[in-house]
């Protein structure tokens, strides 16, 4: 993929965010990062995290069960494993997250299951998207 294309690819993407689900609680980081949350058809509560950084691929993070529906292999996606959390020594001490530091402080993708999807195109997208959009309540969660 082009820069031109990669570019033109998030900017599509991102005015599709922006129509579908509203900022999330904790806002949107300035360059690398847009964070969102919504409702699915069912009430659950969603995230969803957008790599919009110029220099990085079009990734989309989502909850591993919310995204369970979509055939493997279908996209391009990567699991992380909560399991894998604070695993990476930090400098100056301490455990690194692990992950893209946008989602460490949202309520549901910070210390979840999650799936990273690299987005080819709009239609990659809207599967996901589709997707989620049914996800079940699952007791008490929050936004």
């Amino acid at each position: 993929m082009t820069e031109i294309s990669r570019a033109n690819l998030k900017r599509a993407i991102l005015a599709r965010l922006d129509g579908f689900a509203r900022e999330h609680r904790i806002g949107h980081q300035r360059a690398k990062a847009n964070r969102y949350a919504m409702r699915s058809q069912n009430g659950a509560p969603i995230e969803l995290m957008f790599e919009k950084e110029p220099e990085t691929e079009p990734h989309l993070w989502v909850l591993a069960a919310q995204a369970d529906s979509i055939p493997v292999g279908s996209l391009v996606a990567e699991s992380y494993p909560k399991s894998e959390l604070y695993k990476v020594p930090a400098k100056g001490g301490g455990m690194q997250y692990g992950r893209h530091s946008a989602l460490e402080d949202m309520t549901l993708l910070g210390r979840a299951d999650l799936v990273r999807f690299t987005l080819r195109s709009i239609a990659d997208l809207d599967v996901v998207l589709s997707a989620v959009m049914q996800a079940k309540r699952q007791g008490c969660g929050g936004e």
